[in-house]
């Protein structure tokens, strides 16, 4: 009887730590369905993602500090036009820049500071549209000290950057 015990003892733990590494891997591997990762779509070129499921990764692009997330929605920010939506955490600044490409912005949340290639400064306590042309004069954003700022962002073409010496 003993040693039954012990076979069951010892199959049930394997059958536990078996089922925990397919949780687990299931888990890492597999996301949401409706998550920037595994959209939904109705037809050919749709996708539609539910913000509550997105999937952050960070945001590295030479000459930005640490700390920005990206969520990717369409396209490709190396390759061609791009949809994203970017997370930065409260006080974080966008150096002054420019890109070749058009810009969109639509703030979801958060409020931030917008800064000309002039030094001018206008404050938004929310939501915001912003669109610039290609090649449009320097800008820098700084998010709100309370907290993360939201924003989607599209560009028109592959994703470039240039700094403006302050």
């Amino acid at each position: 009887m003993a040693i039954c015990n012990k076979l069951h003892l010892k199959h049930a733990f394997q059958l536990f730590i078996f089922s925990a590494v397919v949780v687990l891997t299931a888990q890492s591997n597999a996301h949401e369905l409706g998550s920037n990762k595994k959209p939904i779509a109705f037809g050919n070129d749709q996708t539609i993602v539910d913000v509550e499921k997105l999937v952050w990764e960070p945001l590295n692009v030479e000459g930005l500090p640490p700390g920005a997330e990206i969520a990717p929605l369409r396209g490709s920010l190396d390759i061609a036009q791009s949809e994203s939506i970017v997370r930065i955490p409260p006080g974080y600044v966008v150096p002054s820049h420019t890109h070749t490409s058009e810009e969109l912005y639509l703030w979801i949340s958060g409020a931030f500071t917008l800064v000309s290639d002039k030094g001018e400064k206008t404050s938004f306590n929310g939501p915001a549209y912003i669109s610039f042309p290609g090649s449009a004069p320097p800008h820098a954003l700084i998010c709100g000290e309370r907290e993360p700022c939201l924003f989607y962002l599209a560009y028109t073409r592959p994703f470039d950057i240039e700094y403006q010496q302050q």
